[in-house]
């Protein structure tokens, strides 16, 4: 309870300015080729990572990240939509972990903010153009300054090919990016879909399978350029209950208010492997999983190529996580 009511207001920082043009959009929503189904979606979730050694420095590190998001269609109708969703992050870090070059402590708090519009329309060829743009802060002090600022924005059109497939065609801007940074990169996908029970989408930005090689069971791939790979399983045991298993190679990034470069950003990188269980009622889901985290460091620079030069190296270790959605 006591993260509870410290996320309170930093939530309604993110709710209220909801209710004028703000967040982004899954990349999901790009791809489906209809309009006018949007539902308002909220979710809430806890992950714990018990105490493990910190490599080379005598301390430990425990982690404790609450994550609340929401969703919702501001407008939409068979040709147009336009939704808005925000998050909030929020990750208690229990260390006395230094950054070794820097002599810098690892930051007890880290937050994460964002939010931002998106908009679609579909043409009557079938295009379907649109745009979103995110505005947000990963930091140790949130919106301190205007260094602690992040803007991203992307436009894409999607050309239909036939009844089911699609080119994708994107621009994507990002004023903080390891590669590109402050410079608009385009992108270009393809959607192949012969049925409902396969669809692969390859190409740039991001490369993805989904397959149903039976009806109760899934398997979804996707590389995101360079090194987020994320792989799932899941195996529906009955109509609400499903079990998965996953394997994830993802990594989280802050701007600290007190570094010395501007340029300079907290990574953290890490693999897990996953196993856990849905429970999918109509409006509400419940989720719990746990796995093994391993290949786990911090390092400030500029890009993965600084990845020793200033690096707390964490050891590997269990997670647990509890989520709860709504949608309506």
């Amino acid at each position: 309870m006591r993260h509870v009511r410290r996320l309170a207001a930093p939530i309604l920082g993110v709710i209220l300015p909801l209710l004028i043009p703000v967040a982004a959009i899954a990349q999901q929503q790009w791809l489906t080729p209809k309009l006018g189904d949007l539902q308002l979606r909220s979710d809430f979730r806890e992950t714990y990572y018990p105490t493990e050694r910190v490599r080379e420095q005598g301390t430990t590190l425990r982690i404790f990240e609450e994550r609340f998001g929401l969703s919702f269609p501001l407008w939409q109708n068979s040709s147009d939509e336009l939704s808005l969703t925000g998050s909030v992050r929020f990750q208690d870090l229990d260390t006395q972990a230094v950054l070794p070059a820097t002599d810098v402590s690892l930051p007890g708090n880290l937050w994460e903010i964002k939010f931002g519009p998106t908009y679609r329309h579909k043409f009557d060829n079938g295009w379907i153009a649109g745009a979103n743009i995110t505005i947000g802060s990963p930091s140790d002090k949130p919106f301190d300054s205007v260094d602690e600022l992040i803007v991203r924005g992307a436009g894409f059109l999607r050309v239909p090919q036939g009844e089911r497939n699609a080119w994708f065609f994107t621009l994507n801007y990002s004023n903080y990016s390891e590669y590109f940074s402050g410079m608009p990169v385009p992108g270009i996908d393809y959607v192949y879909s012969p049925s409902k029970r396969f669809t692969l989408v390859v190409g740039f930005p991001f490369t993805s399978v989904e397959w149903k090689p039976f009806e109760r069971l899934t398997l979804q791939a996707t590389y995101i350029p360079v090194r987020t790979v994320k792989a799932k399983v899941t195996y529906e045991v009955f109509r609400p209950l499903r079990v998965y298993a996953g394997f994830d190679w993802d990594h989280d990034w802050y701007l600290r208010a007190d570094r010395e470069r501007r340029s300079h950003r907290l990574f953290y990188y890490e693999k897990r492997l996953t196993g856990g269980i849905r429970f999918d009622l109509k409006h509400v889901g419940f989720e719990v999983s746990g796995g093994y985290a391993f290949d786990r460091f911090y390092f400030e620079g500029y890009s993965y190529s600084h990845r020793n030069e200033n690096r707390i190296d964490v050891h590997s270790g269990p997670f647990v996580i509890g989520k709860v959605g709504v949608r309506f």
